[in-house]
């Protein structure tokens, strides 16, 4: 039995990444907006472009 990672998840469908994909984007978004709610900026760079980016 090949014991490799692309062994064991070459049978995920597209359909199956699309809804992990999507499913990930809206974990992320509500982290973003539960961050956004505590404080609607950053000092860092990057996360203050996110936190301003889409209100």
């Amino acid at each position: 039995m090949d014991g490799s990672v692309q062994a064991r998840y070459s049978h995920v469908t597209t359909e199956i990444r699309e809804e992990l994909v999507e499913g990930l984007t809206a974990i992320w978004e509500d982290a973003l907006e539960a961050r956004r709610r505590m404080a609607t900026g950053s000092p860092v760079a990057v996360l203050d472009a996110l936190l301003k980016g889409s209100q």
